[in-house]
């Protein structure tokens, strides 16, 4: 009897449907989206192999990642979205050109009533506050924006103390290095830590730590001097290549093109074959108004893409040029006490 009940027991194991994974969409917009805030949270909730994680938008038109010089399409449209049988569990929301969007809002306010959870990372955050998903409550923001986001929406108490801020259902990040360790966290409460910690290790990223000195991120003579000395030496901006290969890293990919387009002298290009599918999914398309010909070519960090980025501007340009890309992007290595 003992044997048998066991044998029942694995049979009704492998017979018992496998539990659905939860259902993570990244919403993007065709006119713009934050290039690593998009693409960051995908390869790292995608690598985890726990997460179902899907880019979205209104539409199947491609969209431009910004800042550089490349498109990816949309895995599913929001009207392809609405026809699953179940809902997103999360919906991410990165920074986006357009940040007023009627519909788009709409859109957000449902999610939320149906018990989404929302994230939004960097300036992503402008985007829920005017769909008045932030009222009432504590938020973060890139650092660039927080005056704005204060000024404009009195009803959200602004925090720059931490890197991601979640107030109930809602986690907002800081700017846009803030997306990795975010995700992280993100994966822990929705996987576990073992998870978390093993699909960080396989991407060189640190344990996510909240904490973060937000006053040390500010539009400061040092970091002016920098930029206004690379605008103005136009005889020297580069065309850098970001060569396309099937099965690219999506996580490097998004570093170096965003890094390299914002030294204020280069602008990163995807090219190579016109389309591609990249090693977790993501169909990247290169920009077909790409120069013949190339000043420099990024290469992709095997790890720690966004620090394997700042490398390779320090060896190119300077420290004080990789430190204002870092200061953009609201990293550790750009912080004012650091320069």
């Amino acid at each position: 009897m003992r044997r048998w009940l066991i044998a029942a027991a694995a049979w009704l194991a492998l017979a018992a449907p496998a539990a659905a994974k939860p259902l993570v969409v990244i919403l993007a917009d065709a006119d713009g989206t934050e290039t690593t805030d998009l693409i960051a949270p995908y390869a790292i909730l995608a690598e985890s192999g726990a997460v179902e994680v899907k880019v979205v938008a209104a539409t199947a038109a491609p969209i431009r990642l910004m800042p550089g010089m490349a498109r990816i399409s949309p895995q599913m449209t929001l009207a392809e979205l609405a026809r699953r049988p179940t809902a997103p569990d999360v919906v991410i929301v990165p920074a986006m050109h357009q940040v007023r969007d009627p519909e788009r809002a709409a859109w957000l306010r449902a999610q939320a009533k149906a018990g989404a959870r929302l994230m939004s990372i960097c300036d992503g955050a402008l985007v829920l506050a005017e769909a008045g998903l932030l009222d009432g409550r504590q938020a973060t923001v890139h650092w660039f924006s927080a005056e704005s986001l204060a000024k404009k929406h009195p009803k959200v108490t602004v925090r720059r103390d931490l890197r991601w801020v979640t107030d109930g259902p809602i986690t907002t990040t800081a700017g846009v290095s803030a997306s990795a360790p975010a995700s992280l966290a993100l994966l822990k409460d929705l996987a576990g830590e073992e998870v978390m910690r093993a699909t960080a290790g396989r991407l060189g990223l640190a344990q996510p730590d909240p904490r973060h000195a937000g006053g040390d991120y500010r539009v400061a003579s040092g970091p002016l001097s920098v930029a206004a000395g690379n605008a103005a030496a136009f005889w020297r901006r580069d065309d850098v290549q970001v060569a396309l290969s099937p099965g690219i890293d999506e996580f490097s990919f998004a570093a170096v093109l965003d890094g390299w387009s914002r030294t204020y002298r280069s602008t990163a290009w995807a090219t190579g074959p016109a389309t591609v599918v990249s090693r977790r999914g993501l169909t990247i398309h290169a920009d077909p108004a790409a120069p013949r010909h190339f000043d420099r070519q990024a290469t992709l960090p095997a790890t720690g893409a966004i620090e394997g980025m700042i490398d390779q501007l320090r060896a190119a340009y300077g420290q004080p040029t990789a430190r204002f890309v870092a200061l953009q992007l609201e990293h550790p290595y750009g912080a004012l006490s650091a320069w």
